[in-house]
């Protein structure tokens, strides 16, 4: 039963099972830096993590803590832009578009993460920041900055959207979702219906929330979403930030971000945050676990495998429109 409570956090992560592990870390160092008096309700969105990665999980977890909730979600929509789309990613990366529908009604907010991320600070203090009447809260991405700077979205006639060059481009890997407002303004299939209609955008979700929300997401200190291109930077004035928030981001970040490949729970990882992660880890029910069981080849092969079965079924709902206009 869900307690509504000021002192409980609301938070939602995707996966598939080869995520299952990062999950883990993901939560494990979220819960091990909050403030003693909080605790998480957390909402999984299963894109098919299998039973024994399942009870690692909550073995990982102080159940006094946490409550997990699997959710499965099921949608012809999210099934049918998944299938049509032209990018590798997994189906698990949409599903936080649903969270508006399947969250229940008497959340209003809750804080999304990517599970490649670690949390090093704590957060109480994300959850303390108000949303106000924005759409959502997030951090500006350093590398597209700006949808009109944004390279792959040059295709597009972004003018003639309503979209300025003042509009920035955000990184979805750690979002505050209002979900009352995505409610009212049925603002998911908003973004499910575009993508439907753009099958080519490399970032699908991202790119989705970007290109309906442009200039109605409040800006996040970086510290909150530090990517690992923040450390390929010679000085503050190369990223899009001021000095301070630059030098707050590397110095003290309060979520990592584990951007690019490969992976830190790859064994040739070299990010400088690396062992930030394997510490986390070692608190999981994955400790000990080697890095070379979750190889960059076993991710590559999942993908391939992944993108042809995403043909042939692409192929099969076409087959199965043609067939039913015919009749």
């Amino acid at each position: 039963m869900i307690d509504i409570a000021s002192n409980v956090i609301y938070l939602a992560c995707a996966a598939d099972d080869f995520y299952a592990m990062p999950l883990g870390v993901t939560i494990c160092s979220a819960v091990s830096n909050l403030s003693k008096h909080y605790r998480v309700v957390l909402y999984v969105l299963d894109g098919g993590i299998h039973r024994v990665n399942k009870l690692k999980l909550m073995e990982s977890l102080d159940q006094a803590r946490v409550e997990i909730h699997w959710l499965r979600p099921s949608s012809s929509q999210i099934e049918q832009i998944y299938y049509q789309s032209k990018n590798s990613y997994p189906i698990s990366a949409y599903l936080r578009l649903l969270l508006p529908e399947i969250l229940p009604r008497q959340v209003e907010k809750v804080i999304y993460l990517d599970t490649d991320v670690i949390v090093k600070g704590d957060l109480k203090e994300l959850w303390e920041i108000e949303v106000e009447n924005y759409a959502l809260l997030a951090v500006q991405d350093a590398v597209h900055r700006f949808l009109h700077q944004a390279q792959h979205l040059k295709h597009l006639d972004l003018t003639a959207m309503g979209i300025s060059a003042e509009h920035k481009y955000l990184n979805s890997g750690v979002l505050v979702i209002n979900l009352q407002r995505w409610r009212t303004d049925r603002i998911a299939n908003q973004v499910i219906d575009f993508l439907a209609h753009h099958p080519e955008l490399p970032y699908p979700d991202q790119d989705g929330i970007n290109l309906i929300l442009a200039g109605e997401w409040k800006e996040l200190h970086p510290l909150w979403n530090q990517v690992h291109v923040l450390h390929l930077f010679s000085a503050w004035h190369e990223s899009p930030y001021s000095q301070d928030w630059f030098d707050e981001a590397v110095k003290h970040p309060a979520i990592i971000h584990f951007t690019g490949r490969p992976k830190p729970w790859i064994s040739n990882c070299t990010h400088p945050q690396k062992g930030a992660f394997l510490h986390y880890l070692s608190m999981t029910a994955w400790a000990g676990t080697t890095t070379t069981k979750w190889n960059y080849l076993e991710q590559l092969l999942r993908r391939s495998i992944r993108r042809l079965m995403r043909g042939v079924k692409n192929w099969m709902w076409r087959f199965t429109q043609l067939a039913n206009a015919e009749h």
